[in-house]
């Protein structure tokens, strides 16, 4: 069986000013042909675990354009054409074919385009006809109908973080091979619920989502079940389809897909109350850390999340940091090619004058005037260890770690969720050995940073991902949705 298989992802925030161009696609993954099976073979990706079932199972995989930019503002939709063009050439061009895999993220945003992953379906449909088409997204994806409508079955990620990729991946390999052997015949409900949620709220490591994802697992083994798959959304995208969303595939049962689909969608509604949480302020997080007698305390930054578009280079617990003349802590990371390059003309061991970060808006803080001692220099590579990703490789660029005082700070020359502890490791810092890390990430972190984190502390700092809904002007979103409007209301006769 011949199984194409390829991307192109992003995780689109329409409230980040940073713009999202062809050259973010080149100079982030791009791998074209088997480029792509030299890229993931052997990780805990997607596109991993669906070439490990393929060896397995005796799949031909047939590797077309993968691609993905680090999450960011809108996507230019040149940008986009250009991708699609080239991807659906390498499609036509690939021969007969058994199936095809989308490994996709599910909230792509053009400046002309609200639902560019539909977009994209629908013309592989074109092209492809009545053969299977499986289609991954991330459990942020805002799911839309034309998704549904064109992939035969759609499989998101179960976890927050994201440590279930390579399953996922051996999970959609498994379901094209039952497919094509008639085995399966795949009936896909969709439902969409009026409800955004904030990614604090969404991690699968603490309640209510582990309940969550132990009955959507639970409803995976009930008779005649293939897959289900719940979407919390990206709700830092201003579209009509943002926010939660359920699939449930049956084997040729589109009534039993559909009566699961609706009482699934009603539990989630009914605990829309739960996705609730708190935040701290940076002085109380600093108070906190004063008083504990663990190390290290973890604070997440998740506002300035370059994970989910924001620019990575806010500047608020940084000065704070400086401002209440913190010990032993670490800021991850700050992107500012600037100050690194006046870091690296300073050299190791020597001092430096730099106004770090804040350049990119005016929304996560302003530029850090100080005078810092350059500890350490790096070309910024290092391969991840922890769970999520674990094999691949991630490039901060240029890096340097400039010491103010009790803190550390690691400047880098590109947008990087730190997420792995290695991004510390790295450049020579032991995260158990610091009293305070904050980390610029909203949730993906706790996958590698829960098992050594003495507290881990979500706190409020201003910028295009923060988790406070109320924050935002949106203007596309259908309405009413829950928690911008409390008086919603939602039952099988509002049902998507």
């Amino acid at each position: 069986m011949r199984i194409a298989v390829g991307c192109i992802g992003h995780e689109t925030n329409t409230f980040s000013p940073v713009a999202t161009t062809l050259d973010n696609f080149k100079k982030g993954s791009y791998h074209r042909g088997d480029e792509i099976i030299t890229a993931f073979r052997g990780t805990r990706t997607i596109t991993g675990g669906f070439l490990n079932v393929a060896e397995q199972l005796n799949l031909q995989p047939v590797p077309l354009l993968w691609t993905f930019a680090t999450p960011s503002g809108m996507v230019e939709h040149t940008a986009y054409q250009t991708l699609k063009t080239e991807f659906l050439e390498l499609l036509q061009n690939a021969g007969e074919l058994d199936g095809v895999l989308l490994d996709l993220h599910g909230a792509m945003v053009t400046d002309e385009l609200e639902d560019a992953e539909g977009d994209l379906i629908q013309a592989v449909r074109e092209i492809v006809g009545t053969t299977w088409i499986v289609t991954t997204l991330d459990l942020h994806a805002n799911i839309t109908p034309k998704m549904a409508d064109y992939s035969d079955v759609i499989i998101g990620f179960d976890t927050y973080p994201h440590v279930d990729c390579y399953e996922r991946g051996f999970e959609a390999g498994q379901l094209l091979f039952g497919m094509n052997e008639g085995k399966i015949q795949p009936t896909m409900a969709y439902r969409q619920l009026p409800l955004l949620t904030a990614p604090p709220a969404q991690c699968t490591m603490k309640t209510p989502m582990t309940d969550v994802v132990n009955a959507l697992h639970a409803l995976e083994t009930e008779p005649g079940v293939v897959t289900a798959t719940l979407s919390m959304g990206f709700p830092f995208a201003d579209i009509t389809d943002a926010g939660v969303s359920i699939l449930v595939t049956t084997n040729g049962d589109m009534a039993l897909a559909g009566v699961y689909a609706d009482q699934f969608a009603s539990d989630i509604w009914e605990m829309r109350e739960q996705f609730t949480f708190n935040l701290h302020t940076v002085e109380a997080a600093i108070e906190i850390a004063n008083q504990a007698d663990g190390k290290p305390i973890v604070l997440a930054d998740g506002a300035d999340n370059p994970g989910g578009g924001g620019p990575c280079d806010g500047t608020t617990i940084l000065q704070k940091f400086i401002e209440a003349d913190v010990q032993d802590a670490v800021v991850a990371v700050i992107a500012d090619p600037e100050s690194v390059a006046q870091a690296v003309a300073a050299g190791v061991g020597n001092s430096v004058q730099l106004n770090v970060g804040g350049k990119t808006d005016t929304q996560h803080g302003a530029p850090v005037a100080l005078t810092g001692d350059v500890k350490v220099l790096s070309d910024g590579r290092f391969v991840l260890k922890g769970p999520m990703g674990r094999g691949t490789t991630g490039n901060m660029g240029r890096t340097a770690v400039i010491q103010v005082g009790g803190v550390e700070v690691i400047l880098t020359e590109r947008r990087i969720q730190p997420y792995d502890a290695e991004v510390l490791r790295s450049v020579g810092i032991e995260p158990r050995a610091r009293k305070l890390i904050a980390l610029k990430s909203a949730v993906h972190f706790r996958a590698d940073y829960t098992p050594i984190a003495h507290q881990i502390l979500e706190v409020e700092t201003p910028g295009v991902h923060s988790p406070n809904l109320f924050n935002y002007d949106y203007q596309k979103l259908r309405c009413p949705v829950y928690p911008l409007d409390s008086t919603v209301s939602y039952g099988r006769s509002e049902s998507t």
